[in-house]
């Protein structure tokens, strides 16, 4: 019996997003944390950057990470606040539990985010998953000063190419794969998913899933009726 990819977001859809700041379209669990941990010029400014991505200002995603990787050095962003915002965040009911029944004999499962390796890596450890795909990783020096970071273009369209990489790595056509996501910037993958499934999705993504569920361990049932794929 073959096997599919469960392509999953990270923020909002494994980890709970307790952040969201007025005048911003996307719910975050570690970029606007990080704006209000560093106070209300950092929260303006994030503000700021969200406005000039939805009116086309950034050439792209790279583009608008480094403006807000900037905001984060001019407000002093440290490595013990990013880090205590990273182990804060905690998972959305019902994700700990879903992954431990999944069969991975049928299911290799592949994060892609457009959010922070770290948290990523979280999800790595605790729920036995082998492959990431993260938009951005911070560097502290021995002071605790962010230093230097690297950038990956996986979010909105960007996350195609990396499981366009892995499907091409395990063997598998572009049919033999799932998503799962939450948000606004996950429609461009939803509408090339063969099966996309929103979790609690953004009005705009829940126009494009095939699937909408407002529990995580509803994802499992999903799962469990693909035909080719079903016990």
């Amino acid at each position: 019996m073959s096997k599919r990819l469960l392509v999953l977001d990270v923020e909002g859809t494994l980890f709970e997003t307790k952040f969201k700041i007025p005048g911003t379209d996307l719910d975050l669990t570690v970029w606007q944390a990080i704006a209000v941990m560093l106070g209300p010029g950092a929260v303006s400014e994030e503000v700021e950057s969200h406005r000039k991505w939805q009116t086309g200002k950034y050439p792209s995603y790279i583009d608008w990470m480094k403006d807000t990787i900037k905001i984060h050095k001019r407000h002093g962003l440290s490595k013990s606040v990013f880090d205590q915002i990273v182990a804060s965040a905690g998972y959305n009911e019902g994700v700990v539990e879903t992954f431990a029944e999944i069969d991975r004999d049928l299911f290799e499962p592949v994060l892609v985010t457009g959010g922070f390796a770290d948290l990523a890596i979280r999800a790595n450890r605790d729920l036995g998953i082998a492959h990431t795909f993260a938009a951005c990783e911070y560097f502290f020096d021995a002071k605790g000063k962010l230093s230097a970071f690297n950038l990956l273009p996986c979010d909105f369209e960007g996350k195609l190419d990396f499981i366009r990489l892995m499907l091409r790595e395990y063997g598998l056509s572009d049919r033999d794969w799932v998503f799962v996501g939450d948000g606004g910037n996950d429609v461009p993958i939803a509408k090339m998913a063969p099966v996309a499934i929103g979790y609690r999705p953004h009005p705009k993504l829940r126009e494009v899933v095939h699937h909408t569920v407002f529990h995580f361990k509803e994802v499992l049932a999903i799962l469990t009726k693909i035909p080719q794929y079903a016990k």
